[in-house]
């Protein structure tokens, strides 16, 4: 499996999907909570991968794993922890929106992530949850009220026309009117 972006020439380039190297965010993306609870220090828990840059909370928020993502938010991160960009600029929240793990968005927002860090193409969180078609992930990010409706991600589209499903399209724009 690979993700794919487009050339200068507009031929797609495809990027391997990221796989967990530490014992770490092997265990996290895995979701063994048995691992993770036995490290000492929460150093271990947020060390990103070298070669992918990606947290154990960006592998766990990705495979959905809510008591993982919960353990690891009770160690107190820092909001930068929490905010880490890894692979292609990605963060848990924008991993969690995409898969449609909404106790994962919940969990994270609750914590302080931030819904307006884009990745390397400019797509943020309600970016993936519209236009992976995850209605619930959608309200979440938008009850949040931290969510900026407006972000336009590289070629120019807001998260309402980043989708094919119209009962998202219509919730984004019409929040994005009631919003002052």
């Amino acid at each position: 499996m690979s993700t794919a972006a487009i050339n200068p020439d507009g031929s797609l380039v495809h990027f391997p999907v990221p796989e967990p190297q530490s014992e770490a965010t092997i265990a996290a993306s895995n979701g063994d909570l048995e691992t993770l609870t036995s490290y000492t220090h929460t150093d271990k828990l947020f060390t990103p991968d070298s070669s992918t840059s990606n947290t154990p909370l960006i592998f766990a928020a990705s495979n959905g794993h809510t008591s993982i993502v919960d353990h690891l938010l009770s160690s107190s991160p820092s909001l930068s922890q929490i905010n880490h960009q890894g692979y292609l600029g990605n963060t848990a929240l924008s991993r969690a929106s995409r898969g449609g793990h909404s106790t994962c968005v919940q969990s994270l927002l609750s914590h302080g992530a931030d819904p307006n860090i884009g990745n390397d193409k400019l797509q943020y969180p309600l970016h993936f949850a519209a236009f992976k078609k995850n209605p619930e992930v959608v309200r979440i990010l938008i009850d949040s009220g931290k969510c900026d409706l407006t972000v336009k991600d590289r070629k120019g589209r807001t998260p309402d026309q980043d989708t094919s499903v119209e009962e998202i399209s219509a919730m984004i724009v019409a929040s994005r009117l009631l919003k002052p």
